[in-house]
């Protein structure tokens, strides 16, 4: 018997008939007598919103470094070529989006044999199914490589509780791929993405070169707080552009203030951060991961726990400078719009796209459905979104902020 292809993808959504796409990707090569053969697996750039980070587990800052669809093509036909079947739990919905992304660069599928192992386990999650055949369950749900691999151990262990499971496939060739003539470009699993360390941002690279020359220690107050003013500013979208960093080395440069004042400014932005989240005793998932971007943003690369802690013992203490970084100018009366799914919650709840309207709109904001040139405000779950309203509003040179500064502003505590 020829190989099967397990196959698994995460996707932003469940219609891929509309305008949903993968964003991870994972193959494995099965030999129903002696196992797994070869695996492949990558992150997808879906070139647009990344759905619900909560089921996946992946943001738009994972993603936005990954290959798109056509770069992985060639790699994924390379792996289906030997398969004479396709194996996936519920796999009618993993081949349609695979489906649909290859006709996205106008190649067609060709047909093949499909084994569901929800269906021939009796119905339920694969991790149900997997309980329900004596399946070890310590893999991570939603991981495209994970549930493949389950996948294939729990069709091995149906196979060998039913020799006669696979005769379909028992005189099956592998279907016929058309040429590709798309260029491979690289991989990038979820992993390799996760421990990718972020480079000094090219603003502080600046900063470095231009302060560190004929630049004096002494105390600018009034250029200390134009550009502590304009960091705040900013950070409030998570990223900083190209022409927001030249803009604060021009500040900076202006007033003469040093590297050494400018590095105690972005740690003092931090101890602020810090303090904000730890004003209830706690630092959450997402504020850590909020910190830490700011910290690479302001050129501390990766805060090392220790790090992290100490600025935590200084917000104990009340420690920290300047002022808290977030907007306190009146929103009241601006429109505001929403791209994405929130990725913050109130007591545990996460914050629907409804409660998110809702709440603004308590405060006196005037709530938008689409992004127009007239538009004040755009809030965003992630800096690096790549949706169709955060494009938009860029091109259209719309203030972004990101999500947690968002409801900060409005006096409101998120988790």
């Amino acid at each position: 018997m020829q190989a099967l292809a397990v196959i698994d993808v995460e996707t932003t959504g469940l219609n891929c008939y509309r305008h949903d796409r993968v964003v991870e990707v994972a193959t494995v090569l099965l030999s129903p007598q002696s196992g797994i053969q070869a695996e492949l697996t990558t992150l997808v750039n879906p070139e647009r919103d990344v759905g619900p980070t909560r089921i996946h587990g992946l943001s738009a800052s994972d993603l936005i470094n990954a290959p798109r669809f056509p770069d992985i093509a060639d790699h994924l036909v390379e792996m289906l070529r030997s398969a004479s079947a396709l194996v996936g739990h519920n796999v009618r919905f993993d081949l349609s989006f695979l489906q649909s992304e290859f006709r996205r660069i106008d190649v067609e599928m060709p047909p093949y044999v499909t084994i569901d192992t929800m269906a021939l386990g009796g119905g339920g999650t694969l991790s149900a199914c997997c309980a329900a055949h004596g399946v070890q369950h310590d893999w991570q749900e939603h991981v495209a490589l994970h549930d493949a691999r389950a996948a294939a151990c729990l069709l091995r262990k149906m196979c060998a509780e039913n020799p006669d499971l696979l005769v379909q496939c028992v005189a099956c060739d592998p279907p016929v791929w058309p040429s590709l003539r798309i260029p491979r470009g690289r991989l990038l699993s979820r992993e390799s993405a996760k421990r990718a360390v972020p480079v000094v941002p090219t603003y502080v690279q600046q900063l470095a070169t231009r302060l560190s020359v004929g630049s004096t220690d002494a105390s600018h107050p009034d250029g200390e707080r134009d550009y502590r003013g304009l960091l705040w500013r900013v950070l409030e979208d998570g990223r900083i552009e190209e022409a927001e960093g030249k803009a604060l080395v021009e500040v900076a440069a202006h007033w003469g203030l040093s590297f050494k004042r400018i590095e105690a400014i972005h740690v003092g932005y931090l101890s602020e951060m810090a303090k904000a989240a730890w004003a209830d005793r706690k630092i959450t998932d997402a504020e850590r991961g909020e910190i830490q971007t700011a910290a690479q943003l302001l050129g501390f690369r990766c805060l090392t726990e220790e790090q992290l802690q100490t600025l935590l013992r200084s917000c104990e203490l009340g420690l920290g400078t300047g002022p808290a970084p977030v907007s306190r100018e009146g929103w009241a009366g601006k429109s505001v719009c929403f791209t994405g799914e929130c990725a913050c919650s109130i007591n545990g709840q996460p914050i629907s796209r409804e409660m998110a309207e809702g709440l603004a709109a308590e405060k006196g904001l005037v709530v938008m459905a689409s992004v127009t040139k007239k538009l004040d405000l755009l809030v965003v779950p992630d800096p690096n979104t790549q949706s169709g309203k955060a494009k938009k509003a860029r091109q259209y040179g719309i203030r972004i902020v990101q999500e947690p500064v968002f409801w900060r502003s409005l006096g409101i505590t998120v988790d």
